[in-house]
């Protein structure tokens, strides 16, 4: 028997979620535009992905901590019996 079995679920907002892939992909798209003219198309593609996950780590950070219904939420865990 293996006393460390859990279970548990994750919710996940779909309306705050898409919003915030939204907002990071935003973001992302005016800060490549903004300060990477003139460089090779590979930076944008790293600048992008570099700023998109960021912001997207930064915004369901913000989510879990401010918001009464964030993004994305483990529900509980409890011990299978």
């Amino acid at each position: 028997m293996n006393a460390a079995r859990y279970a548990g679920w994750i919710l996940v907002d779909a309306r705050l979620a898409t919003a915030t892939l939204v907002f990071s992909v935003a973001i992302a798209v005016v800060v490549v535009a903004a300060f990477f003219r003139g460089r090779r198309w590979d930076e944008h593609i790293v600048g992008f992905f570099a700023v998109f996950l960021l912001t997207l780590c930064a915004m369901l950070i913000l989510t879990n901590a401010i918001a009464s219904f964030p993004a994305v939420q483990v529900e509980t865990f409890f011990r299978a019996q």
